[in-house]
């Protein structure tokens, strides 16, 4: 699958690109929100992570954005802050989210929902 991860903090991003290239998994990544908006519009990902607080543009308004122009990616929420409820983002296109620090059963258990859908 194709993966865009978009976070402001290198950490999350390389621990979340290590697990996804070692799965097989073909990995962009960006580090704010504008970056995000670019690859986004001139490119076509599976899923994309997307970090709820980011410089320029927020994870929810890509996520608002992926869902209005009805792109196919499936948008799963990067969040630090364990308050953040899955029903704040789904309206608004997220299909999934995962908490800071993740584990890798976390990214696993979302692979498995996307892979299955996508066969």
């Amino acid at each position: 699958m194709r993966i865009l991860i978009a976070d402001d903090e290198a950490e999350t991003v390389n621990s979340l690109k290590n697990v996804l290239e070692r799965k097989g998994h073909y990995v962009h990544t960006v580090y704010d929100g504008h970056e995000a908006f670019k690859y986004i519009r001139g490119n076509h990902y599976d899923i994309a992570f997307l970090d709820h607080n980011m410089p320029e543009y927020t994870g929810l308004e890509i996520a608002q954005y992926i869902k209005e122009n009805n792109l196919p990616v499936k948008v799963v929420m990067i969040t630090g802050d364990p308050d953040m409820k899955a029903v704040l983002a789904m309206p608004l296109g997220a299909s999934d989210y995962i908490t800071k620090p993740f584990r890798i059963n976390d990214i696993d258990a979302v692979l498995d929902k996307y892979c299955k859908e996508t066969q």
